[in-house]
């Protein structure tokens, strides 16, 4: 689906299931497909697929637009098979991808993108802030997940040199990708080719410059860009360092009343309202295992009783950490108003007040939009009574099938 969304970033006005055609006959491959595009007259999207998937947002609002789009162009001139299906999704007799799901997968993309095409290395250090002793630790370079990728790599850094002496050096250092490398950079007397080779892969279409694993471009990006990366690094410390020795001749270093580093700078330290000063680096791990206790109110590790102030936290912490202790927050306060009516998604921390004549809790989190039965806390499973339904192991059985068979419609 990745490639789906490329294309569709290109030619918005594509019609989708054109589209996947052309991917199947192209076997997926991203750049014959866009060539095939100039090449040919492409199809695009009928006004009437436009509006049928325009409205079926409104019934389907945490779908993925392009599974929508497809269902529009699919049932766009077929309003009997059309009811059909809204009946079947409407009374959760099936299943379809989510919103969040699609949500995932662009951003999934972003990062593959700025790893691969918009490299810089204060975004790299944000992904990977110790990327030496990572990479050299790190244990996903397994030959059961990018082995291929890993050797495709090294094939193409080091085209002088046997794929034997490059498999021997992955086996060599358990697969460990960032050790392999280092090990032939530093062999002192390598033995040469006489010619450049083929790089490994090409006959099979194994490119370490097509995968999409964040971990494995992670490390092709660190190898790549090491020189920068190090040289950044230890400018950074070397201006750190300068400036704590120049605050340790005027007396203002601080401490952290946590793990006790005493040469803080004024800037990285960060004080609760009775004046215990902490580092953010403690105070992003007190915060992340509160969070995770679905605390909300972040107290003062010194047992002082103050809280830390939500814009001091807001500084520290990633979007991401920080828009969930809002929602832990907003949930809180609105059950301690002992609200009549208001009710909780089962999935996520969204609240909302209902008339009792209402039996399902439309969720408007945007990461979650489900619909929940009030009275059994499941998912909607409107018409049909709470005892009507499959419980756990059936569903899951039900769910597999039906997913099965949502893959297939979008192929």
């Amino acid at each position: 689906m990745s490639n789906v969304i490329k294309i569709i970033n290109i030619h918005s006005d594509i019609s989708r299931l054109y589209l996947l055609i052309k991917l199947d006959i192209n076997i997926n491959n991203l750049d014959d497909t866009l060539l095939t595009l100039q090449i040919e007259e492409k199809i695009i999207q009928s006004p009437e697929a436009v509006q049928l998937t325009n409205n079926l947002k409104d019934i389907m609002p945490d779908a993925d637009p392009i599974y929508l789009d497809l269902v529009g162009e699919y049932y766009a001139y077929d309003n009997e098979k059309l009811y059909e299906f809204i009946g079947q999704i409407t009374t959760n007799k099936k299943s379809y991808p989510r919103l969040q799901e699609y949500n995932e997968r662009v951003n999934h993309l972003a990062t593959v993108k700025r790893l691969r095409d918009n490299f810089t290395v204060q975004e790299f250090l944000k992904m990977c802030p110790d990327p030496v002793n990572y990479f050299k630790n790190i244990k996903v370079n397994s030959i059961t997940i990018h082995y291929n990728e890993s050797l495709s790599y090294l094939s193409d850094r080091f085209n002088l040199l046997s794929l034997a002496k490059l498999r021997a050096e992955l086996l060599k250092h358990s697969f460990n990708l960032s050790k392999a490398f280092d090990s032939l950079i530093a062999d002192p007397k390598p033995v040469y080719l006489k010619n450049k080779r083929k790089s490994f892969g090409s006959r099979h279409q194994i490119n370490y410059k097509t995968t999409e694993n964040i971990e494995f471009l992670k490390e092709i990006a660190y190898l790549d860009h090491k020189d920068e990366i190090l040289n950044y690094m230890e400018s950074v410390k070397t201006i750190h360092r300068i400036q704590v020795e120049e605050a340790k001749c005027i007396g203002n270093l601080n401490t952290c009343e946590c793990c006790f580093d005493n040469e803080l700078l004024t800037t990285e330290v960060f004080s609760c309202p009775a004046g215990h000063t902490f580092c953010s680096s403690c105070i992003k791990k007190g915060t992340e295992v509160a969070v995770g206790g679905s605390k909300v109110d972040i107290k003062c590790f010194a047992n002082c009783n103050e809280e830390f102030n939500l814009t001091m936290i807001k500084s520290i912490v990633d979007d991401k950490l920080y828009q969930r202790i809002m929602r832990l927050k907003q949930a809180q306060e609105i059950k301690a108003a002992d609200i009549e009516g208001l009710e909780t998604c089962a999935f996520c921390d969204y609240s909302v007040i209902l008339s009792p004549d209402l039996k399902i809790i439309n969720c408007l989190n945007p990461e979650c939009k489900k619909e929940t039965c009030r009275q059994c806390r499941e998912e909607s499973h409107f018409p049909y009574r709470c005892d009507q339904i499959e419980k756990a192991p059936e569903v899951e059985v039900r769910t597999m099938i039906e997913n099965k068979m949502t893959e297939v419609l979008i192929r």
